[in-house]
């Protein structure tokens, strides 16, 4: 992308395989990456996977670009490592590492790593070479870990707290580090608090989950209920499906993280029974990857509640949706679920913390509400008043995408990697 300075060219560093994309972490690579060789800013991808990384689907979404594929420690034996994180220590730096990138990509002005996780992999490329550095953050790395380790009983638990004091520690050294040129947070609410941490460069980048196209897997099977569908008309007939067997609930979501489904048990216990009182005949989908048999036990027997699992494609599931929900109540980074659910143009209720990633105005965009008793009013409301809900869904639909224009967030990282940044 021009700069000040000339063009650049990037030298970006995955934290794990990506392709096809299942996940809203996989997703904001892809479309990074994606964004980044359209604008002919991607010299060289590194990708962490070890020997068992299929690298046709990168080839045919990279071009002419080279990728290197380095180690992954997948035993856990480098939970005690002395001085790093497990989620650092399992992606080690090779030997001669810098000289091979060097080989590859010889125009290389700047490096993007993805994400604290690969930073490793990042300082060895950025002092071996001699280029800036930017590190761009999907989460608080530490915080999702604590949010795990709440949610996790018995030594697993323990285990998992340590680690998360681990990264929290290293997250801080880092982001001060004094080969790194800035922290690229995909949430607001996380530069905000990664300011008061004494890290330098800090600005916000919100996702590129939704310039993914159709290349390099994105067409492949969606089997978690985290993909981005083509836009849905908003002019359809209110969630009613074929048959009007009664306006639909969606909730889409990995059904393997603790994240998700401690939200799901937070909407079923508390605010799905005062929406049925009110609509009898709605229906909940709940559509994801991976469910426990204990999670399908338990919607086998709730009335008025389908579980899909592991399906093929969820537009179909998006386009027959009344009213979408994410009642996220722990976690950090930006939920790809809204900005999945917004592009969609459905009208959305989610709880505060799912949005404190993205400036979204609440009342405009989509309903914002902590409570139950608030977050069922709501629902009830938008199903309640079909025009009320089509406008909130094109709201919400215009502002995430002009949130997540692809050129102009590529511009903010080209900014912090120039050569001659503004004093």
């Amino acid at each position: 992308m021009p700069t000040r300075s000339g063009a650049q060219r990037w030298i970006v560093v995955a934290d794990s395989p990506f392709l096809p994309p299942r996940g809203g972490g996989e997703r904001e690579h892809l479309g990074f990456v994606r964004a980044a060789v359209r604008e002919g800013l991607l010299a060289l991808l590194v990708l962490p996977g070890g020997d068992v990384v299929d690298l046709q689907p990168y080839r045919r979404l990279l071009g002419d670009v080279p990728v290197m594929v380095t180690s992954r420690r997948t035993s856990p034996i480098w939970l005690a490592h002395p001085t790093q994180p497990y989620v650092v220590a399992s992606r080690p730096a090779p030997p001669g590492l810098a000289d091979r990138a060097r080989e590859l990509a010889g125009d290389a002005t700047g490096i993007v790593i993805f994400s604290y996780k690969a930073r490793r992999i990042g300082q060895a490329l950025a002092t071996g070479l001699g280029l800036p550095a930017v590190l761009r953050q999907h989460n608080r790395e530490g915080a999702y870990h604590r949010s795990l380790a709440a949610q996790t009983p018995g030594p697993r638990g323990l285990v998992t707290r340590w680690e998360a004091a681990r990264i929290e520690r290293d997250e801080r050294r880092t982001g001060r580090a004094a080969w790194l040129r800035g922290t690229a947070d995909i949430s607001l609410a996380d530069a905000t608090w990664r300011r008061t941490t004494g890290a330098h460069g800090v600005v916000h980048v919100p996702p590129f989950a939704l310039d993914i196209g159709d290349e390099a897997g994105a067409s492949e099977p969606d089997v978690m209920g985290d993909s981005t569908p083509d836009a849905v008309d908003a002019t359809a007939p209110d969630g009613l499906p074929a048959g009007g067997a009664g306006p639909r609930v969606l909730f889409l979501g990995t059904l393997d993280t603790a994240t998700n489904t401690g939200a799901l048990d937070w909407f079923l216990d508390g605010v799905w029974p005062a929406v049925q009182r009110a609509h009898p005949d709605a229906i909940l989908d709940v559509v994801g990857r991976g469910p426990s048999p204990a999670l399908v036990r338990r919607l086998a027997v709730l009335d008025r509640v389908e579980l899909a699992a592991d399906v093929p494609d969820v537009r179909s599931y998006l386009r027959r949706a009344a009213v979408a929900v994410n009642p996220v109540v722990s976690g950090s980074g930006v939920n790809i679920k809204v900005v999945e659910y917004l592009d969609a143009a459905l009208p959305l209720v989610s709880t505060s913390l799912a949005t404190q990633g993205l400036p979204l105005r609440a009342g405009v965009d989509l309903e914002v509400h902590d409570d139950p008793a608030g977050f069922a009013a709501a629902v009830v409301r938008l199903l309640d008043q079909p025009q009320t809900a089509r406008e909130l869904g094109r709201n919400g639909q215009a502002h995430v995408r002009e949130l997540l224009d692809p050129k102009a967030n590529l511009a903010r990282i080209a900014d912090l990697l120039d050569p001659a940044p503004t004093p």
